[in-house]
């Protein structure tokens, strides 16, 4: 049939227009299915197509069927061929003029046989692109089908695949957990056993350190009680040696008042004794200062003890001196007295007798030229009174100290101490001690002068 052949022409003709070259792509299958699906409608230019292009190919028929399509796309493709739009003229049509009677203008019934040629070559033409669609359809859908089961198959491949690679994967990590527990479990049995050998001889160590600090603390305690006793004994001796050192001190101060009492007559036997009583002074300081320094730093030591007894010692022999000049000058004293007695005696005898006195012969000169004379010191009866006088008192307060000096009780012998500091000490070294209370060991130094 020659209309078959022209609908193929017409579709091959909008294939190949740029509008008919719609692009296919499978994947927009999935997702726009429902394009697939829908109605198919004609173009609003295909009737246009089939009033111009169609008659056009009928008067002008080609010798082959072939070229006829390149120029009905070119034709199609001319703008000046475009009509203004064919859905206005089909929508105009029916507003078209009637006549009273019911029949129509004389325009539409010349066209009246055209129009139903034109349908039945529109109902042709759709026929044929429902078919080109349908098979179109038709082949997506197979191909999609196609393309839907190859996929199932790949995923239920890769779903089993999957399924078996988790089970190995569960193998494989069961397996290793097991391992693991197994390490561990030895690892735990051996540190167990590594702890309880750990902790035996750490026992062991602990018994062995008990008993040493059990010896050391027995040592420590018998080390203890020595020490007490050693301090004990060092105690009683430090208050022995103290009670020594009062008793030195006390003897060294009744020396010293004997040294000063042994003073009193120097005028008198014209012997200077100054050096002896700064000496004693200088010896009292001294064991004076023992006895301060003990007191500060706690009990003597076996030296001071011995200091003092050496500075006792001095003083005694200091006082032996002491009388022995006194007892040198008071002999000397005496033969001069009794020189000058008779003398006097003499001179008496002289004066009373009835001879005139002659002078006295010229001194002689020595072999060496010089001249001897003989001082003679007259004592007057009123000095020798008077020295009996301070003798006799100093002797009534010596017996007055007595009592002092022999009682037991602590509070007169602290105060026979105090007075005998007060009676020794001179009035040089007090004030020394009054201006610096800080350097009182300067005051008890043998250096001191006085």
């Amino acid at each position: 049939m020659p209309s078959e052949g022209r609908c193929w022409e017409t579709l091959e003709a909008l294939r190949n227009s740029d509008k008919g070259r719609l692009s296919y792509h499978r994947d927009l299958l999935l997702p726009d299915e429902d394009v697939c699906m829908s109605v198919p409608e004609l173009s609003p230019y295909f009737g246009w197509v089939v009033d111009h292009v169609l008659p056009r190919t009928q008067k002008n028929p080609s010798p082959s069927e072939t070229p006829s399509s390149p120029r009905s796309a070119s034709a199609l493709d001319q703008p000046s061929f475009i009509p203004p739009s064919p859905v206005g003229s089909i929508a105009s049509s029916p507003a078209s003029p009637t006549t009273p009677d019911g029949t129509k203008d004389k325009p539409e019934s010349q066209h009246a046989e055209p129009m139903v040629l034109q349908s039945s070559r529109g109902i042709t033409v759709e026929g044929c692109i429902r078919m080109y669609e349908l098979v179109h359809r038709m082949k997506g859908t197979e191909g999609w089908r196609q393309w839907q089961e190859e996929q199932e198959k790949k995923v239920l491949a890769l779903s089993e695949m999957a399924s078996e690679q988790l089970k190995r994967f569960d193998e494989r990590k069961e397996l290793k957990h097991h391992k693991e527990f197994q390490d561990l479990q030895e690892v735990m049995e051996k540190s167990s056993r590594e702890a309880l050998g750990h902790q035996e001889k750490l026992k062991a160590e602990h018994r062995h350190r008990a008993k040493i600090l059990n010896l050391k603390l027995r040592e420590a305690e018998q080390q203890r009680q020595k020490q007490e006793e050693l301090e004990r004994l060092r105690k009683e001796e430090g208050q022995v040696r103290l009670r020594g050192l009062y008793a030195l001190q006390e003897e060294m101060l009744h020396l010293n008042q004997q040294l000063d009492a042994s003073d009193q007559p120097r005028h008198l036997l014209k012997v200077d004794l100054s050096a002896f009583r700064t000496r004693g002074n200088q010896l009292c300081g001294l064991i004076s200062g023992i006895i301060r320094a003990t007191s500060e730093n706690g009990l003597p030591s076996a030296e001071d003890h011995a200091a003092a007894e050496r500075a006792l010692q001095e003083m005694r022999d200091l006082l032996g001196n002491l009388q022995q000049e006194v007892a040198r000058a008071s002999e000397d004293k005496r033969r001069q007295d009794e020189k000058e007695a008779q003398v006097k005696r003499q001179e008496s005898q002289r004066q009373q007798g009835p001879e005139v006195h002659k002078e006295s012969p010229a001194p002689s000169q020595g072999p060496g030229g010089k001249q001897k004379e003989d001082l003679q010191v007259k004592v007057q009866d009123s000095t020798m009174q008077r020295y009996q006088q301070l003798q006799e008192t100093s002797n009534q307060c010596v017996l007055a100290f007595g009592g002092l000096t022999s009682s037991k009780d602590s509070q007169v012998k602290k105060i026979k101490m105090d007075l005998q500091k007060a009676a020794t000490i001179p009035v040089s070294q007090i004030s020394t001690i009054a201006a610096f209370p800080d350097s009182t060991a300067c005051f008890f130094s043998p250096e001191t002068e006085i």
